[in-house]
């Protein structure tokens, strides 16, 4: 054959094939990407990934809002993402569609979060399957449970050791911040407050772990699928976390389990399972204690930095601070906030919901995935798309909160600000936030969020002044930074100084002396207890 026709032939052929390769890609793009829906340009498979900060990067979705509108999609190396803008429309979509938008996408670098119960890690990332609704059913029983019964006070005297805390030893305030936190959950969850040593880097450990701005395999997603389990760094690491934080959650619950058979073992979560287990749908001791563990672990992640963010307001903003020490002192006076003082307390509830808005700590939200093709406003969502609820851009909306940068808690306190609502006993309430999540996937925890705050900011504002630390060397104040904080899912901000002043030496001493008196009571109802117990022992050997 004529060189010439071979080299003809050679580009006809390789000319077809490119032709078939384009249009096979363009008849998959149209059938499972987004179609209609505004957006940036995209670079084949790696759509924006090479421009999109893994630091920060609500602000990155938020810029595109500004520029592509209320709903727009995008591209991470080959997955379809939709961001939501605006709160009308992720209510539109999350919820009143909740049945197609409630599922979630896999997390590349936990091991089978999403679609069994085979890891047990985290509820809220489940897939959405028979084992998320009977853990979720599971949770929101126990939750509410406890809701009712005001945490047995638990609270109460958490925030109490932790005001004493800061009496003692000011400059640990992040940890001893944490802790309380911790601490609250591990009594509900297991009556033993000692756990709170383990389980709160437990709780930062997994947050990290599943965040985009932790382990690199959750951006470059084929480090984790094609390099083998032996030879993969990541999965290695990943496998010695998970199974150690798992055997933890079974060690405590077996301990539980010792105890009871003593009768030895105050209520708790985890005496409930056992006393109940057959009545439940869990399948099992692992599942019940990794739900339970669960419980525990969120309980720190969505505390902890609205505590974290009203210290910072508190210091910024002095002239709130005396606002609500000026209610606090009229309603409870010699003692700090309970909860049932609650209803009174509408300043330091809305410098609380200010703070959870004005520093969200999901700013990204957490994505949905769409269960199934569907046409949403003529848009054509397909099956697998990841569905971003952007929460820094509800609550940077100007229309429902004029003036959205500044910290203004009068927002919801004076009648003529868009979100004003009666009666001031039960509103502001930051139940319901656009932080806590949509529809199905609504957070189930909100009641122990705004209650803990309550408790422990109110506490804070009882007990001290906040202010800006001084430099021993120069004098001079050291700056509280507003805008330094992590990049995880749910953020909390950068360590930081500042100064814990009581308020005055007769509260100082109010501080230790109610402490010191709350504790004692505590080692006398547990001593009480155990009496009782050997009691009841003795009378069942006779």
């Amino acid at each position: 054959m004529h060189a010439l026709t071979v080299y003809a032939l050679g580009v006809a052929i390789i000319g077809f094939v490119l032709y078939t390769f384009v249009g096979a890609v363009s008849k998959y793009n149209a059938k499972h990407n987004p179609r209609g829906l505004p957006g940036p340009t995209l670079v084949p498979w790696l759509g924006r990934v090479h421009d999109l900060p893994i630091e920060f990067m609500w602000l990155k979705f938020k810029e595109w809002a500004d520029i592509y509108g209320p709903i727009y999609r995008t591209k991470m190396l080959g997955a379809n993402f939709v961001i939501i803008a605006d709160e009308a429309i992720a209510e539109e979509m999350l919820v009143k569609k909740g049945k197609v938008y409630s599922d979630r996408p896999e997390i590349k670098s936990l091991f089978d979060a999403k679609s069994t119960y085979g890891s047990m890690e985290y509820l809220p990332l489940m897939g959405k399957n028979q084992y998320w609704a009977r853990q979720r059913k599971f949770t929101h029983s126990y939750l509410t449970g406890a809701t009712n019964a005001q945490y047995y006070g638990i609270m109460e005297l958490e925030a109490k050791r932790w005001l004493y805390k800061l009496v003692e030893n000011p400059d640990d305030f992040a940890f001893s911040l944490e802790d309380m936190c911790s601490k609250v959950m591990c009594q509900l969850t297991w009556d033993d407050d000692s756990l709170s040593v383990p389980l709160t880097p437990s709780a930062w450990g997994l947050l990290t772990q599943m965040s985009p701005a932790g382990p690199i395999t959750n951006v470059l997603t084929p480090l984790w699928d094609y390099l083998p389990e032996p030879i993969n760094p990541w999965k290695i690491r990943e496998r010695k976390r998970h199974d150690e934080q798992q055997a933890w959650f079974m060690d405590c619950l077996q301990k539980t389990r010792k105890l009871m058979e003593k009768g030895k073992q105050r209520p708790c979560f985890t005496r409930t399972y056992l006393e109940t287990a057959e009545k439940t749908n869990i399948s099992g001791d692992y599942e019940a204690s990794s739900v339970i563990g669960m419980m525990a672990l969120v309980g720190i992640f969505t505390v902890a930095g609205p505590l974290y963010y009203f210290l910072i307001a508190m210091v910024h903003h002095p002239e709130w601070q005396h606002k609500c020490q000026e209610e606090i002192d009229r309603v409870c006076g010699s003692r700090p906030p309970a909860i049932a003082d609650m209803p009174n307390l509408p300043i330091l509830r809305a410098c609380i919901k200010e703070t959870m808005r004005w520093k969200p700590t999901v700013p990204t939200g957490v994505a949905h995935e769409c269960e199934a093709d569907d046409w949403f406003r003529g848009y054509f969502i397909p099956k697998g798309t990841r569905i971003l609820p952007l929460d820094w851009a509800f609550l940077r909306n100007p229309a429902k909160y004029p003036d959205p940068d500044s910290y203004r808690p009068e927002r919801w306190l004076e009648a003529d600000w868009p979100t004003y609502q009666e009666p001031l006993t039960k509103y502001p309430d930051i139940v319901g936030m656009t932080s806590f999540g949509w529809g199905q996937r609504q957070c189930l925890g909100m009641s122990i969020t705004r209650d803990e705050t309550v408790t422990g900011c109110g506490g804070l504002m009882w007990a001290f002044n906040l202010k800006r630390k001084v430099d021993p060397m120069t004098g001079e104040e050291i700056e509280v930074p507003l805008n330094k904080s992590n990049s995880l899912l749910i953020i909390k901000p950068d360590l930081f100084e500042m100064a814990f002043e009581p308020r005055s030496e007769a509260r100082k001493a109010e501080v230790i002396g109610q402490w010191k008196a709350a504790e004692a009571e505590d080692i006398e109802q547990r001593a009480e207890f155990l009496r009782q117990a050997e009691t009841r022992e003795v009378l069942n050997r006779l």
